[in-house]
């Protein structure tokens, strides 16, 4: 008789479609694995199937080790589930900085389980009479008076919600007419994407979220601001571009101290030829 098939499906969420399919098109024969796989925006489900379990678990790990940070769950796993999971198993506490990102995220999050240990809803954030004026004032006071640029200020009022609420990562939400900046305050610094309005915000900073509290490398087209960039009061960064990006550490040149060093053996040579 022969063996039935096994079969599962992976979510991924920010992997590149032509990704997905090189990584299928790399299963060796003898798994005797096939995959289909459907994209929805920027989400991806894919569907693996096998003529035996043991085959079907080198598919899955493969794809698990190819897409380690894409891979948010699998089955009927939502987002919103994975990132709770990854905020609760990481012991990392998310607020929203702002109403924009509270709109993005409290209705997703709300109706799953243990959502509550690791999310405020705006009790203690933005929504909070005290603390929100508190996180406006924090956030005026590093800006030029006046300013007006909608991503400037929510990156000021993300960073500032972060520290006086105490919390590991707040969220929040620059609103422009055709497209918004996400923004996501990190003690190291804050993660920036523009999304488009019709492209489903709410998910994509849901997967920065994610990704944050588990410390996994963030989407492609993601930029980065270190801490002390984004605590500068220039302009608006270019969110979602390489020069928001982590800078490479430069070496130092120390030619002058090079150079003493040398002087200083030589007349120590002479000395003890001397002697």
């Amino acid at each position: 008789m022969n063996e039935a098939k096994a079969g599962c499906v992976l979510r991924l969420f920010g992997a590149p479609d032509a990704a997905v399919g090189a990584a299928v098109g790399q299963f060796p024969p003898q798994w005797n694995a096939a995959a289909q796989w459907k994209s929805r925006g920027a989400e991806t489900l894919v569907a693996l199937s096998a003529q035996s379990a043991a085959g079907l678990k080198k598919a899955v790990g493969a794809l698990r080790e190819t897409f380690s940070a894409d891979l948010y769950g699998a089955g009927e796993t939502t987002l919103a589930e994975a990132v709770v999971a990854a905020l609760e198993g990481h012991d990392r506490l998310l607020i929203c900085s702002d109403a924009a990102a509270g709109t993005l995220l409290e209705a997703r999050l709300e109706t799953v389980p243990g959502a509550e240990k690791v999310f405020d809803f705006g009790a203690l954030s933005y929504a909070h009479p005290k603390a929100g004026a508190q996180i406006e004032k924090r956030a005026r006071a590093r800006l030029p008076k006046g300013t007006t640029d909608p991503v400037r200020l929510a990156l000021a009022r993300a960073q500032a919600a972060r520290r006086v609420v105490g919390a590991d990562l707040a969220a929040g939400c620059a609103e422009r007419e055709q497209d918004c900046v996400l923004i996501l305050s990190s003690k190291k610094g804050c993660w920036l994407r523009t999304v488009q309005r019709t492209d489903k915000p709410a998910l994509w900073l849901l997967d920065m979220i994610r990704r944050a509290a588990c410390d996994y490398p963030q989407a492609e087209g993601t930029g980065f601001l270190p801490a002390r960039k984004a605590a500068q009061n220039g302009p608006a960064p270019d969110a979602g571009t390489n020069a928001a990006k982590p800078e490479n550490p430069r070496r130092k040149h120390h030619r002058g101290r090079w150079l003493l060093v040398l002087l200083l053996l030589a007349v120590l040579g002479a000395a003890v030829w001397y002697q």
